[in-house]
């Protein structure tokens, strides 16, 4: 009962401390969701290879900061090996959507519509299949673009029919835009090389399995499974917006530290002659220090909650107008950030409970 007059007895401070410890818990848990869902959309391509082997040019380990080529022949060369189901080329590199004299980077993949895989999954305008001369494009780079479908539009240097939109292929900085396999050729002048075979293993055949066959079988490629080449890709953009992100998240609990450190040594600096009476008619001092820690305790836990309901419905509303910026907050972020949060109330407490420890019950009263 304290700790609860004590921190009401100001409300106006009471207000603005929540608003603080409610800000950082925001802003730690937007700045750990964007780090997440970024990192896990990026990948949602190989994501969605339905587990297949990823078969590339010897070196390459990872899709967004190299180049894979393949000559055509290679296919046939892998149809041969025990274990291995469906073979589907892949022809991508990183190139420039250009748009009315604006230019934004994206992915262009070429892939066979006949096969099962290399494809867009998941199409939320028009449709998913593509013909000559035809591109299914993200959503929200046609959308940055003004583009809809049936327009046409410039890709390297030929021009295209939008016939879909895309969705789920946007994350910071990565779209994607799919056409036939011929075209992206074309466009390309690859010849017969591609970038990647998708090898799909066979029912009984593990995909860790298939890799190692591949390896020792057919001869300059490098054969990795979609989870080993989805983690070195991840790895790639992690080191790219990874050190602004971590200086973010730690600069959002330097801040709830120090506002409920702050707040708390306020409240306990106005009632230090309370506590000097309490101690004075036999209050023990670890019923004091309960006292402070309670109030550290409440005002972080009602930060949080605050702070993580915000977060919480953010992340749909980041997610709608921005498209391409997607933020994760899940279960386990949230319950980590509540441990969190209890440890800045700890911590912000150490400095008071110091003071009510030092604090001389005669004091009070010769004053």
């Amino acid at each position: 009962m304290i700790a609860i007059k004590n921190l009401l007895g100001e409300r106006g401070r009471l207000i603005t401390s929540l608003i603080g410890v409610a800000f950082a818990v925001m802003l730690v848990l937007v700045m750990t969701g964007i780090f997440v869902g970024t990192t896990n959309q990026v990948t949602t391509y190989i994501d969605n290879s339905r587990g297949a082997v990823w078969v590339a040019q010897p070196g390459t380990t990872q899709m967004f900061r190299s180049v894979s080529w393949l000559p055509g022949d290679t296919e046939q060369q892998l149809e041969g090996v025990d274990g291995a189901g469906e073979v589907s080329p892949i022809l991508g590199v990183p190139s420039s959507f250009v748009r009315d004299g604006n230019q934004t980077a994206f992915y262009l993949l070429g892939y066979d519509p006949q096969a099962h895989q290399g494809g867009p999954w998941s199409v939320s305008e028009g449709r998913a299949d593509v013909g000559p001369g035809e591109v299914v494009l993200d959503r929200v780079l046609a959308s940055k673009n003004g583009v809809t479908v049936g327009d046409t539009v410039e890709l390297v240097d030929g021009e295209f029919t939008v016939v879909g939109l895309s969705d789920e292929t946007a994350a910071v900085g990565n779209f994607y835009a799919f056409v036939t396999l011929d075209d992206a050729a074309e466009l390309l002048r690859a010849g017969d090389r591609v970038s990647y075979y998708l090898v799909q293993p066979e029912p009984g055949t593990s995909a860790s399995a298939l890799v190692t066959r591949i390896n020792e079988q057919v001869g300059s490629v490098d054969a990795l499974t979609s989870e080993e080449f989805a983690e070195n890709s991840k790895a790639i953009v992690v080191s790219m917006i990874g050190r602004p992100l971590y200086a973010m998240i730690a600069i959002g609990l330097l801040v709830g530290i120090a506002l409920v450190a702050l707040t708390v040594l306020a409240t306990v600096a106005e009632q230090m002659q309370e506590f000097g009476v309490l101690k004075a008619v036999g209050v023990s001092s670890r019923q004091l220090y309960r006292e402070v820690l309670l109030q550290a305790g409440l005002l972080a836990v009602v930060g949080y909650l605050i702070g993580a309901g915000i977060a919480y419905g953010a992340q749909f509303g980041i997610r709608e107008g921005l498209g391409d910026v997607t933020v994760e907050v899940t279960p386990v972020m949230l319950a980590g950030m509540f441990g969190v949060t209890v440890l800045m109330a700890v911590l912000g407490s150490i400095t008071p409970v110091r003071r009510v420890a030092r604090l001389d019950a005669a004091v009070v009263f010769r004053r």
